[in-house]
């Protein structure tokens, strides 16, 4: 009975121990892709097929060329417009059949840390929301993501 009470309690620990190490493998992955994207330099324009991410600012992803986001715009097609200050995202705009689906322009504190977001749809509605030094939205902000 101790044997099977010892084995039992073994197996615990080495399933704890092998969590750990997944997580901490795992930390130590998403802390070094952030760490990554953070220090990607960026032309002050860039084209981007895509984004991700409900929240600000966006993440936009697979950059191509001016060249085939010219042939895409001739063609109605989606794509995206990255402006940047250095490496931080300043304004995005999705242009879709040659009009503006959206722009988002960013502002942040010298810290780097967010500090207002104004959006525009393709209707033209603007909205804008301010952030405390933090990032955290300020109460009396616009609700939603557009």
């Amino acid at each position: 009975m101790e044997i099977l009470i010892s084995a039992i309690i073994l197996i615990g620990k080495i399933l704890i121990a092998a969590i750990a190490l997944i997580g901490g493998a795992l930390a130590v992955w998403l802390a070094w892709a952030a760490l990554a994207r953070a220090n990607v330099k960026h032309e002050p324009i860039e084209y981007y097929l895509g984004w991700d991410g409900y929240w600000h600012p966006i993440s936009l992803h697979h950059k191509i060329s001016k060249e085939e986001a010219d042939a895409l715009h001739l063609e109605g097609r989606a794509y995206l417009i990255g402006h940047y200050d250095g490496r931080k995202l300043t304004r995005v705009t999705k242009m879709l059949k040659g009009e503006v689906f959206f722009d988002f322009e960013y502002t942040y504190y010298r810290h780097g840390v967010r500090k207002s977001v104004k959006t525009t749809n393709a209707k033209g509605v603007v909205k804008v929301r301010e952030y405390d030094r933090w990032g955290h939205g300020r109460p009396d902000n616009p609700p939603g993501f557009w």
